[in-house]
C-alpha cells in the first residue's frame, strides 16, 4: 500500500502527498459464485451502471501519453442510498495541483461546485479519489483525515451522509472489457479495454460501507 500524507490548512485546502508502489492484486472473486451477503445495519451506496461509466471515463481522462498518471479528485451525489450524478472538479478551485505524488483539493469549493450542478443540494456525498497503479485501501492518514473532511462539509451540509471511496487503477494494457460486479461487501471491479479499475467505499471511520450495483 502507497504511503499518504495528507495536511489541512487553515483554509480548507487538503494536500495529500504519496509514495508509489506497482498495483497490488487483490485476490480475484470466484466467478459465477453468489455476491457476498450484505453487512448488517450501517448506511449504503447503489451504483448504476450509467455512473460506473461516468468512473470510469472521469479516471482514464487525466492520462496522457508517455507521462505519469496523476491522482483525480470526484465526487458522487445523490439522495438516500443512491447515486444519481458525478462531479468532474475541473475547475483550478477546487483542484489547485495533481501530481503522481500530490494532488491538492479544497473541500469547502468542491460542496460549492456541487451546489451549483443541482438544482437541490444532495444529502449523499462520496468524496472519492484514485490511486494510480495502487490498491483500493486507505491508508492510516487516510483514516486520521477523512474525519477532518467530513466535518468541513457539513459545515456546508449539517445534514449530509458523507462517505469516501478509493478509486484504484491498474497499468494501460490492452485486454478485454468486463462488466461491473461486486467482488466484497465495499469494492467493485471491472475492466475497460486497456485498464482495470476497483472502488472500495468507506465511512468517515474507515469502516467499509455496503455497495450495490443497480441493473
Amino acid at each position: 500500500m502507497r504511503r499518504i500524507r495528507v495536511g489541512i490548512g487553515g483554509n480548507g485546502t487538503v494536500r495529500i502527498k504519496l509514495k508509489k508502489k506497482r498495483l497490488e492484486r487483490a485476490e480475484t472473486a470466484e466467478r459465477g459464485g453468489a455476491p457476498p451477503a450484505p453487512a448488517a445495519g450501517g448506511p449504503g451506496i447503489s451504483l448504476s451502471h450509467p455512473i460506473i461509466s461516468q468512473m470510469e471515463i472521469r479516471v482514464e481522462s487525466v492520462f496522457r501519453p508517455k507521462e505519469p498518471d496523476v491522482e483525480v479528485v470526484y465526487a458522487l451525489t445523490g439522495f438516500g442510498g443512491s447515486v444519481d450524478r458525478l462531479h468532474k472538479f475541473a475547475s483550478n478551485e477546487v483542484v489547485a495541483h495533481a501530481t503522481p505524488e500530490m494532488v491538492s483539493y479544497v473541500a469547502e469549493k468542491m460542496v460549492e461546485h456541487i451546489r451549483a450542478e443541482r438544482a437541490e443540494m444532495p444529502n449523499l456525498i462520496v468524496h472519492v479519489h484514485s490511486h494510480p497503479l495502487g490498491a483500493p485501501a486507505l491508508s492510516d492518514v487516510d483514516k486520521e483525515t477523512m474525519p477532518r473532511v467530513a466535518a468541513r462539509i457539513r459545515e456546508v451540509v449539517p445534514d449530509a451522509t458523507v462517505l469516501f471511496g478509493v478509486h484504484a487503477v491498474g497499468s494501460e494494457e490492452r485486454r478485454p472489457r468486463e462488466p461491473p460486479e461486486r467482488v466484497s461487501e465495499n469494492k467493485v471491479r471491472w475492466s475497460s479495454i486497456t485498464r482495470t479499475h476497483e472502488v472500495a467505499f468507506f465511512d468517515e471511520d474507515a469502516d467499509p460501507v455496503e455497495v450495490r450495483i443497480d441493473g
